[in-house]
């Protein structure tokens, strides 16, 4: 990349954005960082913005539906690739506003890839869900599987995946949808948390960890720092592709971990004396879930490479 090249992150200062921001800037990229703050902090941003002239992390309080906002940042910077985070993440949300998820996760992404577009931006990079399968039968989940999505949230990812697929080779020269597992990691707020975050909340304040239903359902948990490591790869899977491949990829780790075991895990890793909690199940949760990562491997070249027992350990 050339010194007045850009890499546009859109929800930068997110969970996962903030984590990519950092790889960005360890590999010595120009980084734009669009967030309008409703699910993160700027802080979180600082030490990268305050890096020197030939390393440059540049920071814009603005919303992806703000198309004017956007044109302007294009106008006076060179974006080469684009990596879209920001969305609305929250399932309850999407359940009591699902107007507003939509609008951010179908409206805003259109907005962006159309900007992209006309700019001529080279690779465009879109974080997915595996909430787009909804309860699959058949394991482990391959990206071919019917979408049945069970919130608006997963729908509106579902749909966002469908335009991105429209923008490439036609708009974009490389426009592909990573389908997140279940993402966990240092910096993850409890507001949006999953369950391992949730359980290491509670070991902190020396509480045993709650599981709904019997424990027996599986997850998989991928650490952040892979998944970021994944986006990367997407950013340089240009040409790398056939043309007559879905650019679709889940990122996961390939394996199940059961909700019971995970609890065992966790309270060992922090050397508490206690026993997991258990309620009762909740509606419309998922039983089994795990990624089939053959596709992601063979074209992105990414696997999993962070052990969950030892990042679990980091994190508590």
């Amino acid at each position: 990349m050339c010194q007045n090249e850009w890499i546009l992150v859109t929800g930068g200062a997110g969970f996962i954005g903030s984590h990519v921001v950092k790889k960005l800037f360890e590999k010595r990229y120009n980084v734009i960082v669009i967030d309008n703050l409703s699910n993160s902090r700027e802080q979180i941003l600082a030490q990268y913005c305050d890096s020197p002239p030939d390393n440059k992390v540049m920071f814009y309080k603005v919303d992806i539906n703000d198309k004017n906002a956007i044109e302007h940042i294009f106008n006076h910077k060179r974006i080469v690739s684009c990596i879209h985070l920001s969305a609305k993440i929250s399932v309850s949300d999407s359940i009591s506003n699902p107007e507003q998820t939509m609008n951010i996760n179908v409206r805003g992404t259109q907005n962006i890839l159309e900007i992209c577009s006309e700019r001529n931006v080279e690779n465009f990079v879109f974080a997915s869900s595996a909430a787009v399968y909804g309860d699959c039968k058949t394991l482990p989940v391959s990206e071919d599987s019917s979408l049945k999505p069970l919130s608006p949230y997963g729908a509106s990812k579902a749909a966002a995946e469908r335009l991105v697929s429209s923008y490439n080779n036609l708009k974009i020269r490389n426009a592909i949808s990573l389908r997140f597992f279940n993402v966990y990691g240092i910096g993850q707020t409890i507001e949006y948390a999953g369950v391992i975050t949730r359980f290491a909340e509670r070991l902190r304040r020396n509480l045993p960890p709650i599981i709904y239903g019997d424990g027996t359902q599986t997850r998989d948990f991928i650490a952040v720092d892979d998944v970021v490591n994944a986006i990367v790869l997407g950013i340089g899977a240009e040409g790398k592709i056939r043309n007559d491949i879905q650019k679709v990829f889940n990122v996961g780790t390939g394996k199940p971990t059961m909700i019971i075991e995970l609890a065992e895990m966790m309270i060992k890793a922090s050397c508490l004396d206690l026993q997991p909690v258990f309620a009762k199940s909740r509606y419309g949760e998922i039983q089994h879930s795990y990624a089939d990562i053959t596709r992601c491997k063979a074209y992105l070249g990414f696997t999993a490479s962070v052990d969950l027992y030892h990042a679990i350990k980091r994190l508590l």
